[in-house]
């Protein structure tokens, strides 16, 4: 169907109406709606592809690691917590098809830099080809607390253990020919702009803003990653989930989730345009973009939140610095 037909123009001017009411994007009617109206398939087959998966062992993250098991990928399954991801893996490997191989669990905490560096090290050790990397470990931290480097929790896990384990497994990555990586930002981002505060010594501390502004922060890195890594190698990605059930949402956003509980989205949904950046030869396309429901959609929603160039590019630098010193620039 070509761009400019009037079935693609009505379709486009509904999805804009949907975007444009927040409520109607990012909940359950978001991708209910926009799945028959752009008539989705399910996100293509991932055999023979290696996909790393952080924050796999719940909510979103899991449904992407099931997911992807379920499309043939090899899938290493990041995580802290030893006993829920050895009981995921072991769950999926119940259901594995002749000749798949099996998932595989890797205790890390990636807002550890010393965790972060072992992981990669492994990771390169186990695979020649790493074909996609998705970041999607993060939580709301409601009192500021430190890494074991000495970077603010939220910062640490959520940006910088994340960009140092990208540029770690780039090797691995460009092999792939372009890999591709993708960011599981928030639609909270939206309401926060870049901060030069980023570890909250000189203001209040506020775990959401905290978490709001690290999500910011991602959107910002890819589009850097997207400049100064050839699309040929790595193609990057930021999408965000919409509002999920997860639990998370229910254990940090209590009184949001039961408001909006009958309308969140499932994981499933959540993890869709992931899955989909992961696997869809369109994807490789574009780069530096943020997507929700499988469209490339504006990083603005609010006056003044918008990052330039030049803070990108010094949010870049900062950020590089902290991950291979070790600790708070």
């Amino acid at each position: 169907m070509t761009a400019g037909s009037p079935k693609e123009v009505v379709r486009r001017v509904a999805d804009g109406i949907l975007e444009a009411t927040v409520i109607g994007s990012f909940t359950e009617i978001g991708p209910m709606v926009r799945s028959r109206l752009f008539g989705w398939d399910p996100p293509d087959r991932l055999d023979g592809r290696v996909v790393v998966i952080t924050g796999g062992t719940s909510g979103i993250g899991r449904a992407m690691a099931e997911g992807a098991f379920e499309r043939g990928a090899t899938v290493e399954l990041i995580g802290r917590n030893a006993e829920r991801g050895f009981g995921i893996v072991a769950a999926m490997t119940a259901g594995l098809a002749a000749g798949q191989p099996a998932p595989r669990f890797r205790r890390c905490d990636i807002g550890d830099l010393d965790d972060v560096g072992a992981l990669a090290a492994d990771l390169m050790a186990d695979h020649p080809q790493i074909d996609v990397l998705a970041h999607v470990a993060g939580a709301i931290v409601a009192e500021r607390t430190e890494s074991a480097q000495g970077i603010e929790a939220t910062w640490a896990s959520m940006v910088v253990g994340p960009f140092l384990l990208t540029e770690l497994l780039r090797p691995r990555l460009g092999r792939a020919a372009p890999g591709r990586v993708i960011w599981m930002t928030s639609g909270g981002m939206y309401l926060r702009s870049h901060s030069d505060d980023e570890q909250w010594l000189d203001r209040p501390y506020n775990g959401t803003f905290a978490y709001a502004e690290a999500k910011r922060a991602q959107v910002d890195l890819v589009a850097e990653f997207a400049r100064q890594w050839p699309a040929d190698e790595v193609v990057s990605h930021a999408t965000h989930p919409g509002w999920v059930d997860t639990p998370g949402v229910t254990e940090q956003l209590a009184a949001f989730s039961k408001v909006m509980g009958p309308i969140l989205r499932t994981p499933a949904h959540g993890a869709d345009t992931a899955l989909w950046l992961a696997a869809a030869p369109e994807a490789l396309d574009h780069s530096g973009e943020l997507w929700l429901d499988r469209q490339i959609r504006s990083d603005v929603r609010v006056p003044g939140t918008h990052t330039s160039d030049l803070d990108r590019a010094r949010l870049w630098a900062k950020v590089a610095q902290q991950a291979h010193s070790g600790g708070a620039a």
